[in-house]
């Protein structure tokens, strides 16, 4: 199935509020496409914001994102050290008050690196732009209502068997792109306050994140369960 049938579906079927964005990432900085030249703060999910006003398509490398959340979970920057990590953690508690103190935030992420584990690919940068005008992309985020976010969910169950992972913490990069991105599977996530604000999802929103490949695979069944769903409890249907 073509991206632009896909696309097709999504709308048809869920009535999205808001545009897919595409991550698709690449060993290379890529030709013919325009280069994101400022230092993004925090990081990438100005980047997604930006690309969800504008309506454009860019590439970015890690030098252009303040947090390396993004360009660490799509493979583009290296993992921080533990002293390294440490002095970001000491910063972002200035600035948030995310934990209590240091100890608390190291077991945390100590907790998420077994639970999510740094990317084995390396990449050079990360092209942003909406679907379908990136094609075959790597990852794929869908801002949607739970509602709706069920219903592509049901639809990867009814296709696969296979349930969805869903994510709280600190770190939205980390469940909305190094998850899907390593393991191959969908996750969905309310995120975090970084996330949330600098991405400018709604109250009623949350994220759901889908590789590519795995989205391709259920997407004829979308319809299907769909209707399934809008009739649900009507035993004639």
């Amino acid at each position: 199935m073509k991206d632009n049938e896909i696309w097709k579906i999504l709308k048809d079927e869920l009535s999205l509020a808001k545009r897919i964005v595409a991550l698709k990432f690449s060993k290379k900085e890529p030709e013919g496409i325009k280069k994101y030249e400022e230092r993004a703060f925090p990081g990438l999910c100005t980047q997604i914001k930006e690309i969800l006003e504008r309506e454009e398509t860019f590439y970015t490398i890690k030098d252009q994102c303040f947090c390396t959340g993004g360009v660490v979970a799509a493979g583009v920057a290296e993992s921080m050290t533990r002293e390294e990590k440490k002095e970001m953690i000491k910063l972002h508690m200035d600035m948030e008050g995310s934990y209590k103190d240091i100890e608390t935030a190291m077991s945390y992420y100590d907790e998420v690196e077994k639970e999510i584990p740094y990317p084995a690919k390396k990449n050079a940068a990360i092209q942003l732009g909406l679907f379908p005008e990136i094609s075959s992309p790597d990852i794929l985020l869908i801002f949607c209502t739970p509602k709706k976010a069920d219903i592509l969910s049901r639809t990867y169950v009814y296709t696969t068997g296979n349930l969805i992972k869903g994510f709280g913490g600190n770190g939205g990069c980390t469940f909305n792109i190094q998850y899907p991105y390593v393991t191959g599977k969908p996750a969905f996530s309310y995120s975090d306050v970084a996330w949330r604000k600098y991405t400018g999802i709604s109250d009623e929103e949350i994220t759901l994140s889908f590789p590519y490949e795995a989205l391709k695979a259920i997407i004829s069944n979308l319809p299907i369960v769909a209707e399934k769903y809008r009739n649900y409890g009507n035993l004639s249907k």
